[in-house]
């Protein structure tokens, strides 16, 4: 919404007319305030529309010689408010779109619950619906904060997050700034104002140009594992860290290998040298500097995640690199001792960092590798990234197919028919199977 405006004219000054002054000025303020516009709710067929966008002026000027001249904005009390976590930044992906990931923070401001029946994204410049998420797509995406199940439905005073994601063809413009339309069912409205539309949270598409990064391993056989755009262990993993809100993994991967028959490991599930991955060099994906590093940690048993790790250890044994422009390259679960970067060293492209491991809070060997905002592994926000030259040689075919080859050892079902196809300056999306170069 736009913001009030109260714009005040210093009256000329002439005896005994200070206190009429401020009486005319007072008289045109109250004036002003009881005959601007009641608001911008309409109700068209039972419903109601709350919109925030351009204000309805209500202007007011005093004699001459002095008064009040006000702009303000209609005021529509709605039952829900929203905000954008963090501005989209666009990047090209393997599947030759260009990606959108960001949030939508909501929160319940009434006593009863309300219900999202469906949410729409708009160009801000024009209002062309640039992405539609009916109900059953909401509640897909839709997280209360805390603990509690994928819904649509917030509980009074209750707070949750919505998470985007645009898929725009190649040679579609790219909005400048996008605003979000949801149609809501409230619980505390009166009879007939159901359903309320309301339109919230512009944001600005951030304009900035990603990093072109060399691949950080170096073969063939390579998965893409819980990767962007819509991995529910990275992409959706909002963590409260330092009193804010950050989502370090948005564009998180956790790279794993698979054999020439598709296996993720052969032998004992609880040997680390089982895992085809294990052991394989980490490179530095550009030129940077050293500004974390972690070592010493010990390997994590294979098949079940550690108990209670400390924060601080989540990571394992990992490295953070900054790259300049405000991109940092995160690093995660090297094999202890293999760690052969210090703080404040410099490095070049293809450089070893580390021996892929399975230290800190690890379920299997495996590379996890992303890039932030700012050097902390986790109160930093995640950034896109493209990757300079890569081979897409398969593609498995969902990440429930992934998990139980990996808790079993049986080959990964790969999607039929995917022709070898080379890429170039593009992010490797989710459960892609790649040849790194």
């Amino acid at each position: 919404m736009a913001r009030s405006r109260l714009r005040l004219s210093r009256p000329a000054r002439r005896p005994g007319g200070g206190l009429a002054a401020a009486a005319v000025a007072l008289t045109v303020l109250l004036t002003a305030c009881t005959s601007e516009t009641a608001t911008t709710t309409t109700a068209t067929g039972g419903g109601t529309s709350a919109t925030a966008g351009s204000p309805t002026t209500a202007s007011t000027s005093a004699a001459a010689g002095g008064g009040v001249s006000l702009e303000v904005p209609p005021s529509v009390q709605t039952p829900l408010v929203a905000s954008v976590l963090y501005p989209p930044v666009p990047f090209m992906g393997s599947d030759g779109d260009r990606h959108l990931v960001y949030e939508l923070s909501i929160v319940n401001y009434s006593n009863k619950n309300v219900t999202i029946g469906g949410l729409e994204v708009l160009d801000a410049e024009n209002d062309a619906v640039v992405q539609t998420l009916d109900q059953a797509a909401v509640t897909a995406r839709t997280k209360p904060v805390g603990q509690g199940p994928w819904t649509n439905v917030l509980a009074a005073a209750q707070a949750g997050t919505v998470f985007l994601h645009i898929a725009l063809p190649p040679d579609a413009a790219v909005p400048q700034e996008l605003i979000h339309r949801i149609t809501i069912t409230a619980d505390v409205a009166p009879p007939g104002a159901n359903p309320i539309v309301e339109t919230v949270a512009p944001t600005t598409v951030d304009p900035r140009t990603v990093p072109v990064l060399s691949a950080p391993l170096k073969g063939e056989g390579y998965l893409a594992a819980d990767a962007c755009c819509d991995a529910v262990r990275h992409t959706r993993a909002l963590l409260a860290v330092n009193g804010q809100p950050f989502l370090s993994q948005r564009y998180a991967v956790d790279w794993e290998q698979i054999d020439a028959e598709n296996r993720l490991y052969v032998g004992p599930r609880e040997d680390v040298n089982s895992y085809a991955i294990f052991g394989d060099e980490a490179l530095a994906a550009a030129d940077g500097t050293v500004v974390v590093m972690v070592d010493g940690l010990a390997e994590q048993t294979p098949g079940q995640f550690p108990d209670n790790i400390p924060l601080p250890e989540a990571d394992g044994n990992s490295v953070v690199l900054d790259i300049g422009n405000g991109f940092f390259v995160n690093y995660a679960h090297f094999q202890p001792g293999s760690v052969r970067v210090q703080v404040g060293d410099t490095v070049k492209t293809g450089d070893v960092l580390g021996l892929v491991g399975n230290t800190g809070n690890s379920l299997v060997p495996h590379l996890h590798f992303h890039v932030q905002d700012g050097p902390s592994p986790l109160a930093s926000q995640g950034l896109p990234y493209e990757f300079d030259s890569f081979t897409v040689t398969g593609q498995a075919v969902s990440t429930e197919a992934f998990d139980q080859a990996e808790a079993d050892g049986t080959p990964l079902p790969l999607v039929a028919g995917v022709v070898p196809s080379e890429h170039t300056n593009e992010m490797v999306l989710d459960q892609n199977v790649v040849t790194l170069r």
